[in-house]
């Protein structure tokens, strides 16, 4: 999280910078979260001062299995746009409301995470009737090769979103 206005301070009404600049300094000084730089990004970030042990890790290892995730539009993660542009140079929008001849990707659109990088998205539709699970397109961002393992890793993490949906199939898109 970022000190500025954000949908991640939801539900909270009328905060002002100042209030916000104050509470983020008890917090501070009362130890809860940790401020941090990082690099690209002008603002300070904070997290929660629990998850040290994490970020310790995340820094002292040079090399992780890079592995794939859909997340939900509504997940917190997403909630503050502009933080997730700074961070990952990635636009996203969730188009259910959006008329359909207006939308870029889809209705129900996922990000792809991949590794440390949001990559892409992609729109998989359950057909509980036929048991499958429909994938109505993939988009990649710019510059982001889809290479063997690339989609070997898109296509595990849709078989386990089939399974969990009890979907005996994944229908791909033609040239997947």
């Amino acid at each position: 999280m970022w000190n500025k206005p954000s949908d991640a301070w939801l539900n909270i009404w009328g905060l002002k910078a100042a209030q916000r600049n104050e509470i983020f300094r008890q917090l501070i000084d009362e130890r809860k979260i940790l401020e941090l730089t990082v690099v690209g990004i002008k603002d300070k970030l904070y997290c929660l001062a629990t998850d040290r042990g994490l970020l310790d890790t995340v820094l002292q290892e040079n090399k992780f299995k890079a592995r794939c995730e859909f997340l939900a539009p509504l997940d917190n993660m997403l909630w503050d746009r502009r933080l997730i542009k700074a961070l990952f140079d990635f636009d996203y929008k969730w188009e259910i409301y959006t008329p359909a001849a207006q939308r870029r990707y889809g209705y129900y659109v996922l990000p792809l995470l991949y590794g440390e990088r949001l990559i892409g998205r992609v729109e998989p539709v359950c057909d509980r009737k036929a048991a499958s699970l429909n994938v109505k397109g993939i988009w990649y961002e710019e510059g982001v090769k889809p290479t063997k393992q690339l989609k070997t890793a898109v296509y595990r993490r849709l078989q386990k979103l089939a399974a969990f949906n009890n979907c005996k199939e994944v229908i791909l898109p033609a040239g997947f």
